[in-house]
């Protein structure tokens, strides 16, 4: 008789005798009806005790909890997705936000499987408050990578929030504005591109990496990770007149060149090991895996990315010496209800900055990148730097001390210096 079948055999004795025992408790307290009655249905079912006892529980139970985990606000998208056009017409937002699916596990926070699948191509996922302005959060089925690999499929997303939404501010979230932009899709009204708000926020959050080196911004060499990029390309620019060289760095340059005001535009990685602050604008934070070995003892990173870089890289990362910070813009008026994974509730993301901006001083403010950044500072915005809000491994010494201060010591004024 080999291992299973004594196994089996073990099994389904331990399951009789269970049966058995109890029925002649329930008949010494409770009568013998009852026991007969349960001692028969418990033998009844001993038959399939070993193929229960050998079922594979773990897999079962990943598979429930994935169904069940964010089942409350599985059903509230659900629920509010199947009255969407009449609730459509009944919100009037100041403003709308249009983000896309990330990794599966930003995906699965809130929505489960079952709940995917009764979804439409554009659904309402939360609210923004900002003082007496609120918005909306609407997202797309098909992830950046779906829509970047379809025009058709980007312009189709484009037209249907424009139907929706027709007379009010949208903000396109992350990488879709690039998107558009490789594609030669315009962005026309009502929809904003963003870049005078996050290049604003991201110049400001470099001057306070700076001013974290102990340094003025004369003095330090920045490097843009993802410089190629729509919001790359322009942040470049507004760096080079404040820092003392940008080195540019893309894998997507075929050819390494030097431009005007210091600025480098390269595809070595090496090219990291000379600037003192790094900025990472990639699409995911786990792009640069493989630039890591090539930070600077000593450098700020600034990450910009979202999903952002995980915890394993981080350490990596630190491990070289190096300090890695959050760049966002933090504002106690502003509220994402839901939570937005990996961001604080209270986080302002750049293309959200410019709608707030073109709200409250209308679409002058749009003129320049200066007059932006001059208005942004008047209406009280503050660019921060912060421990990612997942973070358990402590801060190195000198800057935790700066960050107990307060919640926001790590912010800074928008205005250009």
């Amino acid at each position: 008789m080999n291992h299973r079948a004594r196994s089996r055999r073990t099994v389904l004795a331990a399951a009789f005798g269970v049966a058995f025992a109890t029925g002649l408790t329930l008949t010494q307290l409770a009568g013998v009806p009852l026991g007969l009655v349960v001692t028969l249905l418990l033998v009844s079912a001993a038959p399939f005790t070993p193929r229960v006892a050998a079922a594979d529980w773990h897999r079962f139970w990943v598979w429930w909890r994935l169904q069940t985990h964010p089942l409350g606000k599985g059903t509230a998208l659900a629920s509010t997705n199947a009255i969407w056009p009449l609730l459509r017409r009944l919100l009037r937002p100041d403003f709308v936000w249009v983000t896309y699916p990330g990794v599966e596990e930003h995906k699965r926070a809130y929505m489960p499987p079952w709940v995917e699948r009764l979804l439409r191509p554009v659904f309402p996922t939360g609210l923004m408050r900002f003082g007496r302005y609120w918005g909306m959060i609407v997202s797309s089925l098909a992830t950046a990578d779906a829509l970047e690999a379809s025009p058709i499929r980007l312009r189709a997303l484009l037209d249907e929030i424009a139907r929706q939404f027709p007379t009010v501010p949208v903000a396109l979230a992350g990488r879709l504005p690039s998107i558009a932009a490789s594609m030669g899709v315009g962005l026309s009204a009502p929809f904003v591109h963003g870049d005078r708000g996050t290049v604003c926020a991201m110049a400001a959050a470099a001057r306070e990496a700076a001013s974290i080196l102990g340094r003025d911004p004369t003095q330090v060499e920045i490097a843009v990770v993802g410089s190629k990029g729509f919001i790359g390309s322009r942040l470049v620019a507004n760096l080079a007149t404040e820092f003392r060289g940008v080195i540019a760095l893309d894998s997507r340059y075929e050819r390494t060149w030097e431009y005007e005001h210091g600025v480098v535009h390269t595809n070595r990685p090496e090219d990291l090991r000379s600037a003192g602050v790094v900025f990472v604008l990639t699409p995911r934070g786990t792009d640069i895996n493989s630039l890591a070995p090539y930070i600077a003892t000593g450098a700020i990173v600034a990450d910009d990315t979202h999903p952002e870089i995980p915890a394993s890289l981080r350490s990596q990362i630190e491990a070289r010496g190096a300090t890695l910070l959050k760049a966002t813009l933090g504002d106690e008026r502003f509220r994402f209800v839901p939570p937005i994974p990996d961001f604080r509730a209270d986080d302002i993301p750049g293309c959200i900055l410019e709608v707030l901006v073109l709200l409250q001083r209308g679409s002058d403010v749009l003129e320049s990148q200066e007059a932006f950044n001059r208005v942004a500072q008047e209406l009280g915005f503050r660019a921060r730097l912060a421990p990612h809000r997942n973070r358990t491994e402590p801060l190195p010494g000198a800057l935790a001390s700066r960050a107990r201060r307060s919640p926001d010591a790590r912010a800074t004024a928008l205005s250009a210096h």
